[in-house]
C-alpha cells in the first residue's frame, strides 16, 4: 500500500474515512509488518518514565471511574479490546474485575505485564470477537481504545462488540477528536503545513466530539457519558510550541500533558472528568470517549 493514493471523504454522518480503503488482506499484511517485524521500535516504547507511567495509569484509572459510576461493579467481567501494551488490563485486575484482552499481538503484554499474558488473546480482533459471542461470553463492561479509527468497517465492529455484552453492559469507545472545530481553525489560521491527522493506512476512519455518539447511537447504542482528555493541539496555536511544524517540541508538549493531568488529579477523579466532559461539550481535547449502553436495555 505504500504507493497507494489515499483521498479523505466526508461520510453522511459527518466522520470521514479514507478512500479506497484497504482490503483485508492489505490491512493485515501491514500491520503484521507492523508488529512483528521490529516491535520493539516501531509499535511501543521499550521503557517509560515514572511521570509516564503515571499519567499512563490515571488515564487507566480515570475511564475505569467512569464506568464504575455508569454502575459497573466491582469484580465485574471487563474486556479490553485493543489491548496493547496491557495497561487498562492491569488496572482493571488490579482494581479485582474479571478481566480479558484481545490485541492483534500478545508482545507488548508479554513484555510489560507477563503475568497477563493468559488472560489475553492473541490473533484478528473481529475473529476473537465472533468466537467469544458464539461460545457464549458475555462481558459486564467493555473498552476498545482507539480501534475504531483503526478498522476497515467500525459498525461492524460496533454490531460484534454488542454481541459480547450483557444486556445492560457499558462500552467505552476512545477515538482520536479529528476534524474538529480547533484543527479547522489551526488551518484557517495557518498554522499547519498539513493534515497532520490524516494517517492512512493507521487511521482509516476519523471521528470529534460532534459525530461520534450520534454514529454510536445510529448503529444501536444510547450514550450514557462523555468526555475527553488533554487538547495538546492548543499547542498548534502557538508558533514557539508548535510540534506539528517543528516536531522538536513533541517531547515537551507531551511532558506539560502529564504535569497538567497528574496535577489536576490531585483534585480527585470526579474533578478530574468533569473537567474533561466540559471540554467535549466544547468540542476539544485530543482524544474523546464515549460510554455506550446497548440501546432498548
Amino acid at each position: 500500500m505504500k504507493d497507494r493514493v489515499f483521498e479523505a471523504r466526508v461520510q453522511p454522518g459527518g466522520w470521514t474515512s479514507v478512500s479506497p480503503l484497504p482490503t483485508p488482506d492489505e490491512l493485515r499484511e501491514f500491520y503484521s509488518a507492523l508488529y512483528y517485524q521490529a516491535p520493539q521500535s516501531t509499535t511501543y516504547q521499550s521503557t517509560y518514565s515514572e511521570l509516564d507511567l503515571r499519567y499512563k495509569q490515571l488515564k487507566c484509572d480515570a475511564l475505569l471511574h467512569a464506568l464504575s459510576a455508569r454502575g459497573m461493579l466491582a469484580a465485574a467481567s471487563f474486556l479490553d479490546v485493543g489491548a496493547g501494551e496491557g495497561f487498562l488490563m492491569d488496572a482493571a485486575d488490579r482494581r479485582g474485575l474479571d478481566v480479558r484482552g484481545i490485541d492483534f499481538s500478545s508482545f507488548a503484554v508479554e513484555k510489560f505485564f507477563p503475568r497477563l499474558k493468559d488472560q489475553l488473546v492473541a490473533g484478528d480482533i473481529f475473529d476473537s470477537l465472533q468466537h467469544m459471542a458464539r461460545a457464549g461470553e458475555r462481558f459486564a463492561a467493555a473498552s476498545a481504545i482507539n480501534v475504531l479509527e483503526h478498522v476497515i468497517d467500525p459498525v461492524a465492529l460496533l454490531v460484534a462488540l454488542r454481541d459480547v455484552l450483557e444486556p445492560k453492559g457499558l462500552l467505552a469507545i476512545t477515538v482520536p477528536n479529528d476534524y474538529s472545530k480547533l484543527q479547522a481553525l489551526l488551518k484557517r489560521e495557518g498554522h499547519l503545513e498539513r493534515d497532520v491527522w490524516f494517517a492512512p493506512p493507521q487511521h482509516l476512519h476519523y471521528f470529534n466530539a460532534e459525530n461520534v455518539a450520534p454514529f454510536c447511537q445510529s448503529h444501536g447504542y444510547e450514550l450514557v457519558d462523555a468526555f475527553s482528555d488533554f487538547p495538546i493541539d492548543l499547542f498548534l496555536l502557538h508558533p514557539g510550541s508548535n510540534y506539528a511544524n517543528n516536531p522538536a517540541n513533541g517531547p515537551a508538549a507531551h511532558r506539560a500533558r502529564m504535569l497538567h493531568d497528574v496535577l489536576m488529579a490531585e483534585a480527585g477523579l470526579d474533578a478530574y472528568l468533569n473537567v474533561y466532559r466540559a471540554l467535549f461539550a466544547a468540542g476539544l481535547g485530543r482524544d474523546i470517549t464515549v460510554v455506550l449502553r446497548p440501546q432498548g436495555t
